[in-house]
């Protein structure tokens, strides 16, 4: 059948731009953070040498091998880069999209507060930061 037109549709091409609405289209946390490194023209020896965190360790997480990086390397990352960190935070999976999520209640004392205080609107944030606050003075007396 030469000179006749293929029917067989090409498979679409990916598009360049991602679309984050759903969950399995959200981008992998480490490489929005080494584009922002990157952005920010900074090795990674220079942030490890500013957050204090091995250059094993971020390279681990650029990589993706990593893929649930701790809390509070995610905050401060997003506090060199610029970065929302309540963003990052929910492409790392630290905040749930199942309400039904049972594993809120389980793990270290660190993860559950991040966990839960991540799930909580900016009014109830700075009561609990206003809370913790006092407890940090009455601990200091």
């Amino acid at each position: 059948m030469m000179g006749q037109a293929s029917t067989k549709s090409a498979a679409p091409r990916p598009s360049a731009e991602p679309n984050f609405g759903a969950r399995e289209d959200r981008p992998m946390v480490g490489s929005v953070l080494r584009h922002a490194r990157i952005h920010h023209q900074l090795s990674l020896r220079e942030v490890e040498r500013r957050i204090g965190k091995s250059n094993a360790y971020l390279s681990q997480v650029e990589r993706g091998l990593i893929k649930q990086p701790d809390p509070i390397v995610l905050l401060e990352l997003s506090d060199l880069y610029g970065l929302n960190f309540q963003t990052l935070a929910t492409w790392a999976l630290w905040v749930s999209d199942d309400p039904d999520a049972t594993d809120a209640h389980t793990g270290d004392s660190t993860t559950v507060l991040v966990r839960q205080i991540l799930q909580l609107d900016a009014s109830q944030r700075a009561t609990v930061l206003r809370y913790v606050d006092s407890i940090l003075r009455e601990h200091r007396t």
